[in-house]
């Protein structure tokens, strides 16, 4: 009965919040585990809003395990908040989230306002730059060319420079000029 339920508020909150991530913005899986429902103000210290419309969104796995249960509200609710004012984080129905974080390069989480740097600090979102810097390396692992271009863009300019003329010698010489 439940997985009914959560396969249709999955296929339901999907198309609304664009496949993306509620906190980091990375494109939600299909698979298993590739997508948790998130309860926004914790069901274990806000139970009566477990099944709350506005209490739920989509996110990673890796941000709902580093979110976990950890307190988002300012003072006691009665009710359910109308906004998100009294919310630490980034609300998903709420917050324009533009407006509290900007990432760059797909992996670095800039906070613009507090609930920006709340939303950074409790899903653990510096943990996407490690992530994306170790696929990097193992992309560059791949292939020694691979290798050669990751090696290439981390080197000093000098190193660099040494190494385009090089290349610019040996493509001469398979050239024949």
């Amino acid at each position: 009965m439940f997985d009914s339920i959560k396969e249709n508020l999955i296929a339901d909150l999907r198309p609304k919040q664009n496949n993306k991530c509620c906190y980091c913005k990375s494109e939600l899986g299909f698979d298993i585990k590739a997508v948790d429902i998130e309860h926004i103000l914790p069901k274990s210290k806000h139970e009566k809003f477990t099944f709350h419309p506005k209490n739920l969104a989509l996110s990673c796995p890796g941000c709902n395990t580093s979110k976990g249960s950890k307190e988002v509200v300012k003072s006691a609710v009665l009710n359910y908040p109308r906004s998100g004012a009294n919310i630490v984080i980034i609300h998903a129905h709420f917050d324009n989230y533009n407006s509290s974080i900007e990432i760059h390069d797909n992996a670095v989480f800039e906070g613009l306002d507090d609930k920006g740097c709340e939303t950074i600090k409790q899903c653990k979102l510096y943990r996407l730059k490690t992530v994306q810097k170790k696929a990097r390396e193992a992309r560059a692992r791949q292939s020694p060319i691979q290798e050669l271009i990751e090696s290439l863009r981390t080197a000093p300019q000098d190193e660099q420079r040494q190494l385009v003329e090089r290349l610019n010698q040996i493509t001469g010489q398979i050239n024949g000029n």
